[in-house]
């Protein structure tokens, strides 16, 4: 069984297109044999824990995609280190607890979250037991910092303190070394992680620092994160990349390809492997409105702008919408614009929502307001649904999907030009609609899943990689069943299946 990690640095309970994509990938390997897809959090807080159940139990997770934070990973290099389970609790009775129950708020799962809290001294420590066990310890200091013990299945695996939210040195507790940057800190943890027999994927250069630190059978899968908003490649991202030493370098889009040879000498030849899209015949429903579906973050997303673009024309279009579905830090900036151009009864912000096929299903057309994009997996949801789309002309994916007949491009920017291709594709959007689906066949499930088996395959075995699959209609490989409820994952010590859930 070769386990396949994903790298997440915190998970939330939604995410953009890139979050969404690296979920799909550990469910492609959750439905193929000889596969274990394990969700690595580098941040071990509780909360965490309760962000990949909700998304286990909305069904964004595979039940076989299991979840370890990076101390839960070093557990067995803790155990081989002779580290024993934490007894030494702080002085005196706890001032206050607080017990959740997993089966609060619709969890189904069973077991219990305690916080206790102690005064010792001038020191505030505070707790967290996952079934009586010891998950972290936070004390507060008279100095306004606090320290953070990390335990794996109650065994103390690191030490780190902050002060005002920055990193102030860590200590490795199985090893004893001490880490003034937060960064070898966690390549610290990571070197305790037993990663025979497993893949790594590190999505963007985000996290890649840590590859040299973990096995060779490393793939880096690059996004977007590698260039400054002036489109270039900044220093860091140019040295990971050409001094990647692990086995593979991918990325979703042919454009993004040539522009990266063009701008540097990546380590490793660079693949395409594009996301998938399920396309899936369901009754016709009326078209209505204008949607954008994306995270309400202004810096990359300018809906600002296409706020603007349609209260411009909104009149000419009485019976037509703009439904915008996120959420994110742009949100009270985006209201404050709705009210102050008066078009709120037109422009609605309708919230994060788990169902954007249903969404693109129901549109007229969708703006997909973008400064970069790796891949832009909306714009495919968008064209699969027949929904044509109107995006910014900038890297990389919206300009391999979208050529004229399905959508139009626009300069960034060009709030003016936004306009107009609203105008245009409003005026008559039947015949944008009937060729929004037409050539997705690079992008079928199949193709996607063989893609990804051959990778992984290739990289654990070394074998010739050939080239990516061509389309298929039959299925990619033996495919396994949804794991019986109560799987154990490969940490003995944990049932993946349990959510727990704390109070406020």
């Amino acid at each position: 069984m070769a386990v396949v990690y994903s790298i997440f640095h915190r998970l939330g309970k939604g995410g953009g297109g890139k979050v969404r994509a690296v979920q799909h990938r550990l469910n492609a390997f959750a439905e193929m044999r000889g596969f274990d897809p394990v969700l690595l959090n580098l941040d071990h807080h509780i909360r965490q824990r309760l962000n990949f159940a909700a998304l286990r139990r909305a069904g964004a997770l595979h039940p076989a995609v299991t979840y370890a934070s990076l101390p839960d990973a070093c557990l067995g290099a803790a155990i081989k280190a002779g580290i024993g389970v934490f007894t030494d609790y702080p002085a005196g009775a706890a001032t206050r607890a607080r017990v959740s129950t997993g089966r609060n708020k619709g969890y189904d799962a069973l077991g219990a979250v305690v916080t206790r809290t102690y005064q010792t001294g001038k020191d505030v420590s505070r707790i967290t037991l996952m079934d009586d066990v010891p998950y972290q310890l936070n004390v507060a200091r008279p100095d306004g910092s606090v320290v953070t013990t990390d335990f794996a299945a109650g065994r103390p695996i690191g030490r780190w303190r902050r002060l005002g939210g920055e990193f102030k040195g860590g200590t490795n507790l199985v090893t004893g070394t001490f880490h003034q940057m937060a960064r070898m800190f966690e390549a610290s943890l990571f070197e305790l992680v037993d990663w025979t027999d497993a893949v790594v994927f590190f999505d963007g250069i985000t996290s890649a620092y840590l590859a040299p630190f973990a096995t060779p059978r490393s793939i880096l899968f690059l996004h977007t994160d590698h260039r400054d908003p002036d489109g270039r490649i900044n220093a860091r991202a140019r040295g990971l990349i050409e001094g990647y030493q692990g086995a593979a370098i991918v990325t979703a889009t042919e454009v993004h390809r040539r522009r990266l040879e063009a701008d540097l000498v990546p380590a490793r030849p660079v693949e395409v492997l594009p996301h998938f899209i399920q396309i899936e015949a369901h009754p016709p429903v009326p078209r209505r409105h204008l949607v954008t579906v994306s995270r309400l973050d202004l810096a990359g997303k300018p809906i600002d702008q296409a706020i603007r673009a349609f209260a411009a024309i909104m009149d000419d279009f009485p019976g037509v919408d703009y439904l915008i579905h996120g959420d994110g830090a742009g949100e009270a900036q985006l209201k404050e614009l709705i009210a102050r151009l008066g078009c709120g009864h037109r422009v609605r912000l309708m919230g994060y929502t788990d169902a954007p096929l249903a969404v693109f299903r129901g549109a007229l057309a969708a703006v997909c307001p973008t400064l970069t994009e790796g891949f832009g997996l909306s714009i495919l949801e968008a064209l699969s649904c027949g929904c044509p789309v109107i995006s910014h002309d900038v890297d990389y994916g919206p300009r391999e999907m979208i050529d004229g007949r399905n959508g139009l491009l626009v300069p960034p920017g060009d709030e003016a030009a936004l306009a107009a291709a609203m105008r245009h594709v409003l005026a008559d959007p039947a015949p944008f609609q009937q060729a929004s689906a037409e050539g997705l066949e690079r992008y079928s499930r199949p193709r996607y899943l063989e893609n990804y088996r051959r990778l992984v395959l290739q990289v654990l075995h070394g074998a010739a990689a050939g080239p990516p699959a061509a389309a298929q209609d039959g299925p990619a490989g033996a495919q396994r069943e949804p794991s019986a409820p109560g799987r154990l994952d490969h940490y003995a010590w944990h049932d993946s299946a349990r959510a727990y859930r704390l109070d406020g």
